[in-house]
């Protein structure tokens, strides 16, 4: 299927559906909005999937891409840990296969670009690497569509096969260096607060990365689009995501974000079609500062924040967890008529927050 068939076909989640969806939450035994995001959490999945939600089976899928910029100096690890993880991921030795057999969620694991050969993982493998991006492009645009289709075909093949929650995750050295790189180019803005220390840099390091971003996006511009962005200056891994939120939002089905980039990887798929929003999850907040930035554009807010830096996908069984805890909660939660309450002894305390929002405005517009 061609990329933009992909786009035209994608439809917005049926508003109907989230009225109905929190119609079911407002008549159950509680105060209105008592369960706060956890209602929020509810009614989209019930919107998406149907009553009652069934979030089985869950998978994690992992874009292994390693990044020509790499010889740049822009990171502290050397560019064989890419391979290195992806092969433990394989073996269920990472900190992401804990937290998914936690979760009772699979892992996916799939090379898009990894510099050495990962056997069984490699069937949809565009190259060994992208290009120094400092030298010329990282990819011609043709690689760079060919990234998105791999990731949707993958996710499509994930769907088929009946799973229900897809969390979105990578592992490739330098691809924060990419990734701010893309949301710079594509945001605006100056580049240089955007930039983090990624897996672990020192302040010599921060420099040169920063140093390394701002030549390449003043090198490359203009940029025509979004693809012309991730083509000159951006990684498979970012594509490989993007093609599986537009999987998820054509299929009606649960996407998860992880971390900086796999929000980036968001920020390339809403350019191409925005209504990928409806279907899509932020699990954790990154502390990475162009994760706020990206946010802050697409007009989302992270579902928890405990600090993770690890990648890998590694926040979405815990996203996982929260979707499981909110379901069945809620699914086996009493109405008033069968708990024996009134629903007019309570109020609602999502107007709570409102009238005292108004109340602070009021008093600061009369200072």
């Amino acid at each position: 299927m061609k990329l933009e068939a992909i786009i035209e076909s994608i439809r917005p989640l049926d508003q109907k559906q989230i009225t109905r969806a929190q119609a079911f939450c407002d008549q159950l035994a509680k105060p209105l909005g008592a369960f706060g995001r956890l209602e929020d959490i509810y009614v989209r999945l019930s919107a998406i999937l149907g009553p009652p939600v069934s979030l089985s089976p869950k998978v994690t899928v992992v874009y292994v891409a390693d990044n020509g910029v790499v010889e740049e100096g822009v990171s502290s690890n050397p560019q064989s840990t890419t391979y290195q993880v992806a092969c433990n991921i394989l073996q269920g030795k990472s900190g992401l296969c804990g937290l998914s057999k936690y979760a009772g969620s699979d892992v996916h694991l799939l090379d898009l670009g990894c510099c050495q050969p990962i056997t069984g993982s490699d069937h949809r493998k565009l190259c060994s690497g992208t290009a120094n991006f400092l030298k010329g492009p990282a990819m011609s645009r043709e690689v760079a569509i060919a990234a998105i289709l791999a990731g949707y075909e993958e996710t499509v093949a994930l769907i088929d096969q009946g799973y229900q929650v897809i969390g979105t995750g990578e592992m490739g050295i330098g691809n924060t260096t990419t990734s701010v790189a893309v949301i710079a180019a594509i945001l605006g803005g100056d580049p240089v607060p955007l930039v983090g220390y990624g897996a672990g840099l020192d302040q010599q390091g921060l420099a040169r990365k920063t140093e390394v971003i701002l030549q390449a996006l003043q090198q490359h511009t203009p940029f025509t689009d979004v693809l012309d962005v991730v083509a000159k200056v951006g990684s498979l891994d970012i594509l490989g995501m993007a093609g599986s939120f537009l999987a998820c939002a054509q299929k009606k089905k649960v996407a998860v974000v992880d971390g900086l980039i796999s929000i980036t990887g968001l920020l390339v798929a809403s350019r191409l079609q925005p209504t990928v929003l409806d279907y899509v999850f932020l699990s954790n907040a990154s502390p990475e500062p162009a994760f706020a930035y990206v946010c802050e554009d697409l007009g989302l807010v992270a579902y928890f924040d405990l600090g993770l830096r690890l990648g890998e996908g590694s926040a979405c069984p815990l996203m996982f967890s929260l979707m499981d805890a909110a379901v069945t909660a809620l699914e086996s939660f009493p109405t008033f008529d069968e708990a024996g309450l009134s629903q007019s002894d309570y109020i609602d305390i999502r107007k709570i927050g409102d009238e005292k929002c108004n109340s602070i405005q009021k008093q600061a517009t009369k200072a």
